[in-house]
């Protein structure tokens, strides 16, 4: 439809003569579509002519009209296509700006990519190293950890080692202190039970000296002289009695008289009994022995 317009508008005679076979033919269609009134084919013929003459002008003019219209359109494309191109021409500049500006920025883009990468890569790399750092310093931690633990329980055992020596040093300190304190005190205990005892063994010895004097002059005192007896004359005697004094056995030994003198003696302890008490008890034996040796 564009191709026979522009072909119409470079060609005017044409136009009109393709305008006056629409207007004909619009004509004959009208004409032939009338129903009340027919006309002959000769009146047809006289009025399709007398329009055609009629309208002539009017068609040339609204063509001349719709030439200087499409001419100013064709100035307006014209300008618009002139428009246009130059826009195009600032777009392809700009797409080129645009196209170096995103090359640039691939370029770019891609550098940092591989700066992004090599980053990335060192990141890798020193969290890798820091991981092993850390490893290594977590091993080393602990190493240090377990070393100071096991020197810690080293020194807890030495620290109780010592004060199990130092206890049990106190503790023979003490025991030797306290021995030495018993050994001192049983020092004083006995040397007290020995001056106790040697000064009671002095008191027995002397109240059994006593004690046995006592007995030689109830003895004597009970002894009848034989006519026989000398001066100086002496016998040992062993006399065993029970608690109480009684006289149970007299035995006479180691005379230094006669038979009659040893027999007067054995009666005399005989007759003494019961024999005096000891002034102390624990002086009391149940076998007695003294020297009967006559005063006179």
């Amino acid at each position: 439809m564009r191709a026979l317009l522009k072909e119409i508008l470079q060609n005017p005679r044409a136009m009109v003569y393709a305008i006056l076979v629409h207007v004909v033919l619009g004509a004959v269609l009208f004409v032939s579509l009338e129903w009340n009134d027919v006309p002959t084919p000769a009146q047809q013929k006289v009025d399709i002519v007398k329009a055609v003459a009629v309208d002539e002008k009017k068609i040339l003019a609204e063509v001349e009209k719709l030439k200087k219209a499409e001419q100013k359109k064709k100035k307006k494309e014209l300008a618009k296509q002139r428009r246009l191109e130059q826009k195009a021409r600032e777009l392809k500049k700009k797409r080129q700006r645009e196209e170096k500006r995103l090359a640039k920025l691939r370029k770019e883009r891609e550098a940092e990519k591989k700066r992004q990468k090599k980053l990335q890569k060192q990141r890798k790399a020193e969290e890798k190293r820091i991981a092993a750092e850390r490893a290594r310093k977590k091993k080393e931690m602990e190493r240090l950890a377990a070393e100071k633990k096991a020197l810690e329980q080293k020194r807890l055992a030495e620290e109780k080692r010592l004060a199990d020596v130092a206890a049990k040093r106190k503790l023979l300190e003490e025991k030797r202190r306290r021995d030495a304190e018993a050994a001192a005190r049983r020092a004083e205990l006995e040397a007290e039970h020995q001056r106790l005892q040697a000064a009671e063994q002095k008191r027995l010895s002397s109240l059994r000296g006593q004690y046995i004097a006592d007995i030689q002059n109830k003895v004597e005192r009970n002894w009848i002289r034989p006519p026989s007896a000398r001066q100086g004359l002496s016998c040992k005697v062993v006399v065993q009695q029970i608690p109480g004094g009684e006289v149970i056995n007299v035995t006479v030994t180691q005379c230094l008289g006669d038979e009659v003198f040893r027999r007067s003696v054995e009666t005399a302890v005989y007759k003494a009994s019961p024999l005096p008490r000891p002034p102390d008890p624990a002086l009391f034996d149940r076998e007695i022995v003294f020297t009967f040796k006559p005063k006179s």
